[in-house]
């Protein structure tokens, strides 16, 4: 009892004070909460694992849309308009991320909560058109937020910040993002729309409202990180600043186009920076054969481009036509008088609405090379340019992605509720184990305490019950020979009262011997039944001529034994004191499933059923009861007494 409640009590406590980093198997048996959670935990690892995931640098580029400084949130809105009404299914934002004196900050100007409302056309009253609760400022770390938008003939949105936080150190708000997306389809409809604000600041540097459709975010290109073994096209070196360069690429067949995006190269070195090696002046051509000659269509002019970062740039033109595209690049990118001009471009894609026409199309280029390696497992190539995969990834849908990357963020912030959840839920049942283990434990102990109690008790009764006991066979058994031996004592004395002291001590003695055998034996008397049973009548019967026929002897408990010995006893003394028998024959057999016992006499048989004859036989008939049998007398004046005492023989090991 003491091992097996040791056993259990160091099996809950092992499970009580597991580690946290074990499995909870116990409380997720006992509470249908933490399955759900685990399920869902899974459900969200699996999802991650198919989103695109933050960029690990600052991709640079501009800054996007500044409001003034003010203490009131809802003053510093801005606003989009349409000259024809637009089917909106989608507005993105993209956090403006910057270093301030205060360090690297991922959600400048980022409110809390804001309301987008819009205009209809033919309206002029505004209606909300969306609402955002709560941007989560405090888990962002400038991920994009994406909003599903379902609304018909919109012509104008305004984005009114309700909850900005204040400067720190300063009490003033402000309103800040690095870039907006409005979608109708796949088509970022934002970058023809016309903007006003209440307030921008247009005049410093990478500060511009316009800027909120230049392509240029912290993010850098939309991708998967999925890169491919090439890093892009990188110009041959040799042909220096002053000797243009140029790409071409075979559409196969004559196609028409109206936009040309061009995806910088990520460096990875301090001074190849985000947008390293972009073209700072080129121009676009196409024809359908170049021993035709080319035809212009777009042109940077003498002005520079200011280099995207790690970002895309597309160059809008009206709809030209034909199967070779050409990139002439007559500035190269020369970031200082120390750098080797340098000429590197990640992607080149042919834009036919948001179709890229140039996918996986063969590209030449005036380049001594085909492809150089850069590390031990990727290239710049001039295959680069059309494989589909930006510096550090395969490119996708702009759509998908920031909605995508939305929706990472909204997973993690799942996560991070449920992950605390279930934490605080192992806790409670831990908690809960421990109160459950100190119950058992109190309950244990008082339990043993109350059978240690209940134990004394019933050994007093049963020492109770074996004294009374006792009492009852030492006065069945020995008492009547005493009084006889005494009242045998006071008369006058002759040989025949001196042998029945002889005859009385003895069976007294015995009697009391078999008292003693049967009531302090922990298992069996120490002498066969069968030798006990001839040893009383050679006692009792030592004047008659007897006989005792016996075979195996049954195994009784000592119960049984007792009844039989003192059913044997009785059944002899009446013999002696009654019967005035000479002849007495005993058989005591077993007799499968049965026991029997037989004793006959030649004696008078009953003349008469005197009180005293009438209670010998009732004793006789309670020992037989006792020992589960049944007792038969026949006896008849003047022919003998046969008594025959059956009882069932119980299966013992």
């Amino acid at each position: 009892m003491k091992g097996l409640l040791h056993a259990i009590l160091i099996s809950l406590l092992a499970a009580c004070l597991a580690p946290a980093g074990t499995v909870h198997a116990w409380p997720e048996r006992w509470s249908p909460r933490l399955n759900e959670i685990e399920k869902r935990l899974a459900e969200i690892e699996t999802e991650l694992k198919s989103l695109p995931a933050m960029s690990d640098i600052d991709a640079r580029g501009t800054h996007g849309f500044h409001s003034n400084f003010s203490l009131e949130s809802e003053e510093h809105w801005f606003e989009m308009s349409w000259p024809q009404a637009m089917a909106i299914d989608g507005i993105a934002m993209i956090p403006t991320r910057i270093t301030t004196q205060s360090g690297l900050r991922s959600n400048y100007g980022l409110p809390v909560r804001m309301r987008i409302e819009a205009t209809r056309k033919g309206q002029k009253e505004r209606f909300v058109l969306a609402e955002v609760a709560d941007t989560r400022l405090k888990l962002r770390r400038g991920e994009p937020l994406y909003l599903d938008i379902k609304a018909q003939d919109i012509t104008s949105i305004r984005v009114i910040p309700i909850d900005l936080p204040t400067l720190p150190g300063k009490k003033v708000r402000f309103f800040s993002l690095a870039e907006i997306m409005v979608y109708q389809g796949e088509v970022n409809i934002a970058r023809g729309a016309k903007f006003k604000a209440s307030y921008s600041i247009d005049g410093e540097v990478g500060w511009n409202i316009h800027y909120l459709t230049d392509e240029q975010s912290p993010l850098g290109p939309p991708e998967l990180p999925q890169p491919g073994n090439s890093l892009g096209w990188h110009a041959d070196l040799s042909r220096g600043a002053e000797t243009p360069s140029w790409a071409i690429i075979d559409l196969g067949a004559s196609r028409s186009f109206d936009a040309i995006r061009l995806v910088a190269a990520r460096g990875d070195a301090p001074l190849k920076g985000p947008g390293f090696g972009f073209p700072e002046q080129f121009s676009f051509e196409t024809t359908e054969d170049p021993s035709l000659g080319w035809q212009e269509i777009w042109n940077s002019g003498e002005k520079s481009i200011p280099n995207p970062g790690y970002n895309t740039r597309t160059f809008r033109f009206p709809p030209a036509r034909g199967r070779y595209v050409r990139v002439s690049i007559s500035k190269p990118h020369t970031p200082d008088g120390f750098t080797i001009p340098r000429m590197l471009i990640s992607e080149f894609e042919v834009l036919d609405g948001i179709q890229n026409l140039s996918l996986h199309q063969p590209v030449s280029t005036p380049d001594s090379y085909d492809s150089i390696p850069h590390d031990s497992l990727r290239v710049w190539s001039r295959a680069g340019l059309t494989d589909g995969h930006s510096s550090t990834g395969l490119l996708i849908p702009e759509k998908q992605w920031v909605a995508s990357l939305s929706r990472r963020f909204d997973l993690i912030c799942e996560r991070s509720q449920l992950t605390a959840e279930s934490g605080k839920l192992i806790t409670y049942w831990r908690n809960a184990s421990i109160v459950v283990v100190f119950v058992l434990l109190a309950a244990t102990v008082v339990g043993l305490l109350f059978r240690q109690v209940r134990m004394r008790l019933e050994n007093r009764r049963a020492v109770t019950a074996l004294r009374r006991r006792i009492s009852s066979d030492l006065h069945d058994e020995v008492g009547s020979n005493l009084a006889t031996i005494a009242l045998l004592s006071e008369l006058t004395p002759s040989p025949a009262n001196l042998d029945d002291i002889n005859r009385l001590s003895r069976e007294s003695s015995m009697s009391l011997r078999e008292i003693v055998d049967i009531t302090l034996a922990s298992k069996r008397a120490r002498k066969p039944l069968l030798d006990r049973l001839r040893e009383i009548a050679s006692l009792m019967l030592r004047h008659h001529e007897w006989s005792f026929e016996g075979n195996d002897s049954p195994s009784l408990d000592l119960e049984e034994r007792k009844n039989l010995v003192f059913f044997f006893k009785e059944t002899l003394h009446n013999i002696i004191r009654h019967a005035g028998a000479k002849k007495v024959r005993i058989v005591v057999e077993k007799a499968p499933p049965d026991f029997r016992v037989l004793i006959e006499d030649d004696g008078k048989g009953m003349e008469n059923s005197s009180p005293e004859m009438l209670g010998n036989l009732n004793t006789l008939q309670q020992r037989a009861k006792s020992l589960g049998g049944s007792l038969d007398v026949d006896s008849k004046p003047g022919k003998g007494t046969r008594i025959t005492l059956v009882f069932p023989i119980h299966s013992r090991k």
